[in-house]
């Protein structure tokens, strides 16, 4: 694995790649212990993290902590998404977090194309689907790329801090204009939360997204004693139904939280009699994060037969999305009145603080 991780397209991570990562990236362990010991930390879904014990302290000594999760709104949200969404909920109501969600219009725009008319209604449902999840509204600050001038005029002043030389050094990559001032921007929502006053801000990323903490890393001994070094934790990829990374832009890879259930568990059982690795398994993965079963768990693993172990992770896969896309879709509904008004408050004001 001679190249970074492109966080615009990613195959399959397989163990061997997971801990090849970690090794050259440096990341540290998450063997950290957390109020309620979280299904996160007791099943290692979480494969690194980088200065990650700075953001407890002050969490657990009551001072005013944040968490940064940015979505793009290039498509609708899914099983993957939830599992970032989960944890956020986690940090808020165990370590009275504000949650700071950035929704990057601007990435969808000029790096996936997404049509402006149909970001209106992915925003909406981005919306009800966020505190569908369990996120306080009073605690979470939403804003949209697009509108927040603080945001668009940092990332305007970082163009003088790096060029694109130095800037595709971060990446291992040509890089388009599009994914370069996207960048740039990022790096500018991660940081916003120590402009507004908060002493230490956790971001939450999936692994394939670690070249943008890296762009971080890089500019903050460039921009002075202005920041410090943000704390992260990085996600295990919840794989797709094609192997790869479940995502937003493929809707045949993934279980989407809006699609009818029916559907979704038509999709997992056509995994059944595939001899897969556990790791490229995605009923296995969706049981790791969503389970409550450790001794499930535990008893797959341990089944030499791959068709076998493939089976009966669809089956038990099957009840808990059911279970799971019942009370998530039930809730969903509720807010989604509110977040059809918060959404035309968003796209007029920019953000909801």
């Amino acid at each position: 694995m001679s190249k970074k991780l492109n966080p615009w397209k990613i195959s399959t991570l397989t163990p061997q790649k997971y801990r090849y990562i970690k090794k050259n990236y440096s990341l540290g362990d998450m063997n950290f212990k957390l109020k309620d010991n979280p299904t996160f930390i007791k099943r290692d879904l979480i494969m690194g993290q980088d200065n990650f014990e700075n953001w407890l302290l002050n969490a657990k000594s009551g001072k005013k902590v944040a968490l940064v999760s940015g979505f793009m709104t290039s498509g609708f949200l899914h099983l993957g998404s939830l599992t970032v969404l989960k944890q956020m909920v986690y940090y808020q109501k165990n370590y009275h977090t504000d949650i700071f969600i950035p929704l990057a219009d601007l990435e969808a725009r000029c790096v996936r194309k997404t049509p402006v008319s149909k970001i209106k209604k992915i925003l909406t449902e981005f919306l009800a689907h966020f505190f569908a999840a369990g996120l306080d509204i009073k605690k979470t600050k939403i804003y949209l790329q697009t509108k927040n001038v603080d945001v668009l005029k940092k990332a305007g002043l970082f163009t003088g801090k790096i060029d694109i030389n130095n800037l595709e050094k971060v990446y291992d990559r040509k890089l388009s204009l599009g994914e370069a001032y996207s960048s740039l921007v990022m790096a500018a929502d991660i940081l916003l939360p120590q402009e507004k006053g908060y002493v230490a801000t956790l971001i939450n990323l999936g692994v394939d997204e670690i070249s943008h903490f890296i762009l971080v890393k890089e500019l903050i001994p460039l921009l002075g004693e202005e920041f410090h070094l943000p704390s992260i934790t990085y996600n295990k990829i919840l794989t797709g139904l094609n192997g790869s990374k479940m995502g937003k832009s493929l809707p045949e890879n993934s279980i989407l939280l809006s699609e009818p259930i029916t559907l979704a568990i038509k999709k997992l059982e056509n995994l059944k009699n595939k001899p897969l690795e556990l790791y490229e398994n995605t009923a296995f993965n969706i049981l790791e994060w969503y389970s409550d079963d450790d001794a499930l768990i535990s008893h797959i693993n341990k089944i030499s037969d791959k068709s076998k172990a493939n089976d009966l992770a669809v089956d038990e896969a099957c009840k808990v999305v059911n279970v799971l896309l019942t009370e998530h879709q039930k809730a969903y509904k509720k807010y989604l009145p509110y977040a059809r008004k918060l959404c035309n408050q968003l796209i007029i004001n920019g953000k909801n603080y």
